[in-house]
């Protein structure tokens, strides 16, 4: 057996879980290190020592005492790895996302990237799993022919294309092309947060929200009929065998299955909590995708729950939000709820990515002009708002807003009156100074103003944006 071009993590002790059919003594070597290991009930962990990043390649062989049988895997690389998972907007592959052409001709130019893609599993198997119940993508190095493995087959193959952009622009942006990156894609189209997490955290800790649908709180039969949606199930087939893998980073893009629940902070926190458990997992840094703008009847749910993946952010340690409210696409072939331009998505992504791993020290780019409460002030026909200066870059301005599909979904600068006067929308926004925009309006009476939102619609028409091209994302405040 050959395994080719697998990622591993450098600089700390990598765990290499082995299986035999004899149980019996077998031999792992790496390079020119050599360790003896024991195959009791037929299953062993090999520690192989810490190396540094490298493009030089290794190889691994493990041999058997007893039936002279040998595995080797071939070409690998000791770099930073990332896990991708969620639902569709996750799947996406890079067939369908915008600037294919371009990226896919670049890929030649990235070898030192490597992809792995978690199939998705036909039937569940009982409890949390320590390998993979199917592998859609084995360990590959990135080119211009691997990057979409079946072209025609529809824009939900492999590879996931945020993870690809991500992994892209961390490994050329931010790594300057100096480090190998190993990208991981787990995930499953239309699946709820609750079958990413593990059975005992979903006790009942975050009750209290909307009533979980009866069609998702469903036990997962084994067999072809088993349903992913149900609780747990793909933590328990696509987490838990990566369990001793170590990973950098993990990259989430989830929630249109749980838009209405207005305690989804307290589920996707939790979940992170549980995937850092695992052995491999405690020190990774968690980023996020809050949603894209579709057409989701318009009836606030939407924005709401965009309101609470923010709130995530703050319980949840090591932790960033990018925004892609911005990113609608109504034109998208597989619905405007998949929208294509995941590149910008994977931008920001890496730009969280490199203030949570690698430059600390750094300003919080990625997440756009964050308001500061307190620098929300009333003023005679209107209001001042004022953002955080970490957030913000060399300034802000302002850009074109996405293209509204119809006035009841789209989200525009609002004032809130009190009294009968009801809400007053703002068409323009004026830049003042480097930190603060205006909203005013003629007519308006400053003494009634008793709120302000901004952008609170299923389509968010954002406007204010940092000198990184990042949007402040949408929020709504009491004045």
């Amino acid at each position: 057996m050959t395994i080719f071009g697998w990622a591993l993590s450098p600089s700390v002790s990598v765990s290499v879980t082995l299986t035999a059919a004899d149980g019996k003594k077998s031999t792992t070597t790496t390079n020119s290190s050599e360790t003896a290991y024991y195959g009791a009930y037929y299953r062993w962990d090999a520690t192989l020592p810490p190396s540094p990043p490298s493009f030089s390649e290794y190889s691994l062989t493990i041999s058997s005492e007893t039936t002279s049988q040998t595995a080797e895997m071939t070409n690998l690389l000791f770099g930073d790895v990332f896990f991708c998972s969620g639902q569709s907007n996750m799947q996406f592959s890079v067939e369908g996302m915008l600037g294919k052409d371009d990226e896919i001709a670049a890929a030649d130019d990235y070898g030192g990237i490597r992809m792995f893609g978690v199939g998705q599993p036909a039937g569940q198997l009982s409890g949390p799993q320590q390998t993979l119940p199917t592998v859609a993508l084995p360990w590959t190095v990135v080119n211009s022919k691997t990057i979409v493995t079946d072209p025609g087959n529809g824009d939900f193959d492999q590879f996931s294309a945020v993870c690809y952009m991500s992994g892209r622009h961390i490994f050329t942006d931010i790594l300057k092309s100096s480090t190998p990156v190993g990208l991981i894609s787990s995930n499953w189209g239309g699946t709820p947060v609750e079958a990413w997490m593990p059975e005992d955290q979903l006790k009942g800790q975050c009750d209290g929200g909307k009533a979980r649908d009866d069609k998702l709180n469903l036990d997962a039969s084994s067999g072809d009929d088993w349903n992913p949606n149900a609780d747990h199930v793909l933590y328990d087939n696509m987490i838990t065998p990566f369990e001793k893998l170590v990973v950098k980073a993990a990259i989430w893009y989830q929630g249109e299955t749980n838009v209405g629940y207005w305690n989804y902070d307290c589920f996707q926190s939790l979940m992170v909590e549980s995937w850092r458990k695992m052995a491999g997992w405690g020190d990774m840094a968690f980023t996020f995708v809050q949603l894209a703008a579709y057409d989701c009847g318009g009836s606030q749910a939407l924005p709401d729950f965009r309101g609470v993946q923010l709130k995530a952010v703050d319980i949840t340690p090591n932790s960033a939000m990018i925004t892609a409210a911005d990113l609608g696409d109504v034109g998208s072939p597989d619905g405007d709820i998949h929208p294509r331009n995941k590149t910008e998505v994977g931008r920001r992504l890496s730009l969280a990515i490199d203030k949570l791993v690698y430059n600390k020290d750094l300003d919080s780019a990625h997440m756009g002009p964050v308001v500061d409460v307190d620098g929300i002030k009333i003023l005679e026909d209107g209001v001042s708002i004022s953002f955080r200066g970490d957030t913000i870059g060399g300034g802000l301005h302002l850009e074109e807003a996405q293209v509204c599909p119809n006035d009841e979904l789209c989200g525009n600068a609002v004032l809130s009156l009190s009294g009968n006067r009801g809400d007053v929308v703002i068409d323009d926004v004026v830049v003042v100074g480097n930190s603060t925009i205006e909203l005013r309006k003629d007519g308006v009476d400053g003494s009634k103003i008793v709120g302000v939102s901004y952008g609170w619609g299923d389509f968010p028409l954002l406007k204010v944006f940092s000198s990184y091209g990042v949007p402040a994302a949408p929020f709504k405040a009491e004045v």
